[in-house]
């Protein structure tokens, strides 16, 4: 997928539409740019320099190209009973693609904490059980740096902290074909994620919780984005979980501030594009730290 510049800081998506023949769409483009309400997630602009074009077709069928690209990435048909709920309904489609690309981009002003954490993802062949550890064996790789692993297979993160403090770590899950992102750890928003020196944690050892990978029907090869953060301060997971694209998307919070730590502030600028009223702790004071690792899934 070709997306926005990875960047340490927030940038809204900048989104430009088109279409071929006014007389066959729901709305003219120029009458559905003036009803499109402001969002802190999106910038309107030219389609030649726009980071995503919108391309609307008959039938109420919209098609999303992401620069440079000439393949529709994304096709909705968007019917709507009274037109001036098109507006809304289109803006929550791009506000979720929005928030998808920033949160998968988001990178660390500078890699502080790139000594803290040790990652490692491998293959469980047993899991845990109440009598003995989990058993895994390591992963290959291809050229491009991807972890391969076969579709049906459990996946485990082993994950240590080399800090001589404890840290909060966290995982998601970023599902490229459909826009949607999945907490891989903690296992449940509300549970700790605290790791205290030297402890080590494999994510997926099971026996109750397991990662196993699968593939989309009608595929052979596959890619999820995993991404592990790190941070000295805690935050609130559950607001980078994203539903796939056009099921109905309820933010868990308006909240800027979450915590208050500057991972979490800097995740909900984000997915929000709201900074709330007060300065972001500095980041020399309240550094975090993330690893992106891409995982091709085979037949």
């Amino acid at each position: 997928m070709i997306a926005p510049t990875p960047s340490a800081g927030f940038q809204p998506l900048s989104v430009a539409f088109t279409c071929r023949d006014p007389s066959q769409v729901q709305m003219p483009v120029a009458d559905l740019l003036a009803a499109l309400p402001p969002s802190p997630l999106l910038k309107l602009t030219e389609p030649q320099v726009a980071d995503l074009r919108v391309e609307l077709l008959p039938d109420a069928i919209y098609h999303f190209y992401w620069q440079g690209e000439t393949s529709a990435r994304v096709a909705f048909r968007i019917p709507v009973k009274k037109l001036q709920a098109l507006p809304r309904k289109l803006l929550r489609l791009l506000e979720h693609v929005a928030a998808f690309n920033n949160l998968l981009r988001l990178r660390p002003p500078s890699d502080a904490l790139s000594s803290v954490l040790s990652v490692e993802f491998l293959q469980l062949e047993t899991p845990a059980s109440r009598s003995a550890a989990a058993e895994v064996s390591p992963l290959p790789r291809n050229e491009q740096g991807q972890v391969q692993i076969s579709a049906g297979r459990n996946l485990a993160i082993a994950l240590k902290n080399n800090a001589p403090t404890p840290v909060h770590v966290y995982a998601v899950v970023f599902d490229e074909r459909q826009y949607s992102v999945d907490l891989v750890y903690p296992y449940q928003p509300d549970l700790p994620a605290r790791l205290r020196p030297n402890e080590t944690l494999l994510i997926g050892a099971g026996p109750r919780y397991l990662l196993q990978m699968q593939l989309p029907a009608g595929l052979s090869t596959a890619v999820d984005r995993f991404k592990i953060w790190v941070s000295g301060g805690s935050i609130q997971p559950g607001v980078m979980i994203l539903p796939p694209l056009g099921q109905r998307l309820e933010p868990p919070s308006e909240d800027p501030y979450g915590t208050g730590s500057r991972l979490d502030r800097d995740i909900r600028l984000a997915i929000l594009g709201k900074s709330g009223n007060t300065p972001l702790p500095a980041f020399v004071e309240d550094p975090w730290w993330c690893l992106e690792q891409a995982i091709q899934i085979g037949a």
